[in-house]
């Protein structure tokens, strides 16, 4: 294909087929679009999700604009059907029109979704070198040929030749900030979540930065080293607050959520980035929706708050230090987790926990434990998952291995809703009990006194009304409830509440 001019994004609206609805914007858009557009390709972007637009609203919008290249992201499997229901969108508004997945979903499964006629390649693992270079070999040759590159799926006569992603970037400062202008991003960063599990945010225009990527750690559910890797790889302290600077001058942003896997794996490095936050006096607060309890010191947090920090997330996973070690190989204690709570008591600082049940090889008295953990640490917002088989999982391999999934299982579910229903079921407990346990629990941890139950509201940044409807609803279907957010009042201000999310 010769003569490439025109690429267009496309993102997926998830509450397409009946899924919950999600208000962030996918990162990976504003990352790629500015490197895309500085190599000279024309630009756009149809954020489907954010607009709530229609299957007909995606395909005008793609016809309109011509393009040469559309990108489709696909950030989870669980919404694999918006994604190629959005391929098929594209090749009807014009099938001469080359599509291209990335993310998540076509790393993890790329002979599943190269399976679809309506996807021409997939791009797996990161996407900022390997794009650029996708484009320039798909525009300068008739046959183009993609044997030197990894991380690319395609096909070549009839055949789908899968090369998967090796390489993953080294020097993350050496690439532009991110560019919110291809989106509406007063819209966005205007939208101020109210969402269950520490998915609410406080105040608007919010945005949002991950300072590193990859996880050394082994965690037998966790995929993202697919995508990340394991390796840590850090942006220097000057790339980080010179993001943070960005976002507050362009865009007038008043909070900011961290969402690195592990911010605090250099704690001289994180400690420079949080002084560095608060020497700057800005009219900003900000959170971590994930770090490692036993990187955390008394110290640390402290200044974190001095800087404006308000709320972190913590993941104890589980009350049984057996299943931590033996089961999940997560380098955490309990003992880790209580320090956390109690230190967070004393600094005011808002306090979310996550665990995770239903692994094979535990036991039905080691998950109540994991409740009566979660009970005892006193968080201000716990949550419960069930253990989801991805792929390439440690998890998944012994899933299949020891015949704990169902026989019709697929990753391509439809009855997906995040972590509320699992898969696995073992001679210690069924899926029935797993769900049931998760809902009512949570329930009554959360709310077991009016105390309890203000916590949990302001967390959540929902309303007691609006957290007494989600309770009720969600007792009632056993833990699979959701509300399309799109249809809360939104980007007015600070005092705008989005629906709640599946707790």
């Amino acid at each position: 294909m010769n003569g490439i001019q025109k690429f267009l994004f496309v993102v997926p609206n998830s509450r397409w087929f009946g899924k919950r609805c999600w208000m962030w914007f996918t990162p990976s858009v504003t990352l790629l679009a500015p490197i895309v557009k500085a190599l000279g390709y024309q630009v756009e972007v149809v954020e489907a999700n954010i607009d709530n637009l229609s299957r007909d609203e995606v395909r005008e919008r793609v016809r309109a604009f011509a393009p040469d290249v559309v990108g489709i992201t696909s950030m989870s499997l669980e919404y694999w059907r918006q994604a190629h229901e959005t391929a098929r969108l594209v090749k009807e508004a014009d099938p001469k029109i080359v599509t291209v997945m990335g993310g998540v979903h076509p790393t993890s499964l790329p002979e599943r979704v190269m399976a679809d006629a309506n996807i021409d390649f997939a791009i797996l693992g990161e996407g900022e070198e390997r794009l650029p270079r996708f484009l320039k070999i798909l525009g300068e040759h008739a046959a183009p040929e993609f044997s030197e590159m990894d991380g690319v799926a395609y096909r070549q006569a009839e055949r789908v030749i899968i090369r998967p992603a090796t390489a993953f970037v080294e020097d993350l400062d050496r690439f532009p900030l991110p560019d919110y202008r291809f989106l509406n991003w007063d819209k966005v960063m205007r939208f101020q979540q109210g969402a269950a599990g520490g998915m609410g945010t406080k105040r608007t225009p919010v945005g949002t930065i991950m300072t590193s990527r990859g996880c050394p750690f082994r965690c037998c559910f966790c995929a993202g080293w697919r995508t990340m890797g394991r390796k840590m790889r850090l942006r220097s302290v000057a790339n980080v607050l010179r993001e943070v600077d960005m976002l507050v001058r362009d865009y007038g942003v008043r909070e900011i959520v961290f969402q690195d896997d592990e911010m605090y794996a250099n704690v001289d490095r994180a400690v420079a980035i949080v002084e560095g936050i608060r020497q700057r006096k800005y009219d900003l607060i900000w959170k971590n929706s994930n770090l490692a309890s036993w990187r955390m010191n008394y110290e640390l947090l402290k200044l974190m708050k001095e800087s404006g920090c308000y709320q972190i997330t913590i993941s104890p996973e589980s009350g049984s230090d057996r299943v931590l070690r033996e089961v999940i190989h997560k380098p955490a204690k309990k003992a880790d987790a209580l320090r956390v709570s109690q230190w967070c008591r004393d600094l005011g600082l808002e306090l979310q926990a996550d665990f995770v049940i239903g692994f094979p090889g535990e036991t039905w008295d080691e998950i109540r434990q994991t409740t009566a953990f979660a009970e005892e640490l006193d968080a201000d917002s716990v949550k419960f998952a069930i253990a989801t088989p991805f792929p390439g999982t440690e998890l998944c391999d012994v899933a299949m291995a020891q015949g704990l999934l169902p026989r019709d299982f697929d990753f391509y579910r439809d009855d997906a809703l995040g972590f509320a229903k699992g898969v696995i079921e073992t001679d210690a407990f069924t899926i029935p009990e797993l769900q049931m346990l998760r809902c009512f629990e949570w329930d009554r941890i959360n709310f077991k006194t009016p105390e309890k139950t203000a916590r949990y509201a302001r967390l959540n940044q929902l309303s007691l009304e609006e957290l007494e409807q989600f309770r009720k609803e969600t007792r009632r279907r056993i833990g699979i409830y959701f509300v399309d957010q799109s249809k809360a009042e939104r980007h007015t201000g600070d005092e705008a509440r989005a629906e709640p999310l599946t707790p």
